[in-house]
């Protein structure tokens, strides 16, 4: 199966779906689309609209798309409550501009913006929105929720290993590779492995440059196969930088055009740690307990910043950087107790 087969696959897949044009559903499945700024982003709506209760999914990557994790991995939640899936601008299935000559952070938070209006109008303003961010998400869903009164249009917020803070999380990162690779490497596992990730860890300071910053992602993923963590193809494997489906308009604008990596680049700075007291409804912090790429301490230092008066971080036992993959099960079951709790 190819890039272009995957494409074909998503377009008739999304074709095929019932436009309820917004009724309230007990088994929704449907698919609008955002435009904005010359951008055309589908959102897939998944699940129990009825329940006046919607999880609005902010995607990794950036540039990964959401529907990869439309199957298995999330849809427990969908007896429930409904979810949203949004390919952000030059991300997955999203059309138009793709040349990233208008993409920046602050484009994207504007595009969440009127993604949040656009479901108030279409399911009614007492829809109750949880922002649910992961990875890069967590970055966009931060940055949106500390600006202005946005978080008073959403009743809770969920980040899954989310990189709220671009340079703390590359400087955990760095160490949790030299710290783990020295003792696999003292206990004689994978030692050619660790080996190679150490060195380049010790030789290389983190953000210091984009592509070290890139390298040690990738290690960051190789590592937690070295630590026996078992990912399902669908979620982490066939959708990275490194593998052939992966090849399409969108991702290769973002990694290999200079306006794409560009963008990029502007990330690396990013940090919205200092400003997460504004923060303040309530929050439910998900972690994978070997997530190397943006470990656990992250989600610690946010736990203490968060100006939350409810909130909680719960760890994923068996889970690197994708919990709702390694952890299937105990994801759904934490995010839908928080939802219940505080909706």
């Amino acid at each position: 199966m190819n890039r272009k087969l995957f494409i074909l696959f998503i377009s008739l897949l999304i074709a095929s779906c019932k436009n309820e044009g917004g009724r309230l559903s007990t088994g929704a499945n449907e698919v609008f689309w955002l435009s904005n700024a010359g951008a055309d982003m589908p959102v897939w709506v998944r699940g129990n609209t009825a329940s006046k209760v919607m999880i609005l999914f902010l995607h990794g990557g950036p540039g990964d798309g959401s529907l990869v994790y439309a199957g298995f991995q999330t849809d427990q939640l969908w007896n429930q409550y409904s979810v949203a899936y949004w390919d952000q601008r030059d991300a997955g299935a999203a059309a138009g501009n793709n040349n990233y000559s208008n993409i920046s952070l602050d484009q994207m938070i504007e595009d969440l913006e009127k993604l949040v209006t656009v479901i108030k109008y279409r399911y009614g303003n007492d829809m109750e929105i949880f922002l649910m961010g992961h990875s890069f998400g967590g970055l966009l869903g931060s940055g949106y929720l500390v600006r202005g009164a946005n978080q008073n249009n959403i009743r809770g917020w969920i980040e899954v290993d989310g990189a709220h803070d671009y340079p703390e999380s590359n400087t955990l990162e760095r160490q949790m590779l030299i710290d783990t690779g020295s003792s696999e490497i003292v206990k004689g596992h994978n030692v050619s492995q660790w080996t190679t990730i150490v060195n380049y860890c010790d030789i290389h300071a983190a953000n210091v440059s984009l592509d070290i910053d890139l390298t040690m992602d990738d290690y960051a993923s190789q590592a937690e196969n070295y630590v026996n963590i078992n990912h399902t193809t669908t979620a982490v494997n066939y959708f990275s930088p490194s593998s052939p489906l992966s090849f399409g308009a969108n991702l290769y604008f973002l990694n290999y055009t200079a306006a794409g990596r560009a963008f990029l680049a502007s990330l690396e700075p990013l940090s919205f740690t200092d400003q997460l007291y504004k923060i303040t409804i309530p929050s439910l912090l998900i972690w994978g307990q070997y997530d190397f790429t943006v470990p656990a301490a992250s989600g610690y230092s946010a736990l203490r910043n968060l100006g939350s008066s409810y909130k909680h971080l719960v760890l994923m036992p068996q889970s690197g950087h994708v919990p709702m993959d390694g952890n299937t099960a105990l994801f759904a079951q934490t995010v839908l107790q928080f939802v219940s709790a505080v909706k």
